[in-house]
């Protein structure tokens, strides 16, 4: 049986974490865990590849992923979450990146 995808986290993105209400951030661990999920809602940043957006209620996951020397480093492929934020936020961080 496979491991699933390791899921690495950003300063940033523990950060963002850190000031979400308990219920809320353990609904989007939960997603980050089953990645890649069948039914997680995930798109692509127009005009930012690699860089994906995954969608939990109100809030916005902006990762990729990892590339095979990151990979090879953490001990296996999986996404690298850069920021959790509030939809309403979404677009000032993708500029921030």
């Amino acid at each position: 049986m496979s491991e699933p995808p390791r899921v690495e986290l950003a300063t940033r993105a523990v950060r963002d974490l850190r000031r979400i209400d308990a219920p809320e951030r353990r609904r989007i661990v939960a997603t980050l865990e089953a990645l890649p999920a069948a039914n997680a809602d995930i798109k692509p940043l127009a005009g930012q590849f690699p860089w994906q957006r995954l969608r939990v209620g109100d809030w916005r996951v902006r990762f990729r992923p990892l590339t095979d020397a990151e990979a090879a480093a953490v001990g296996g492929p999986g996404p690298l979450v850069a920021r959790v934020v509030n939809r309403r936020d979404l677009l000032r961080a993708v500029r921030e990146l």
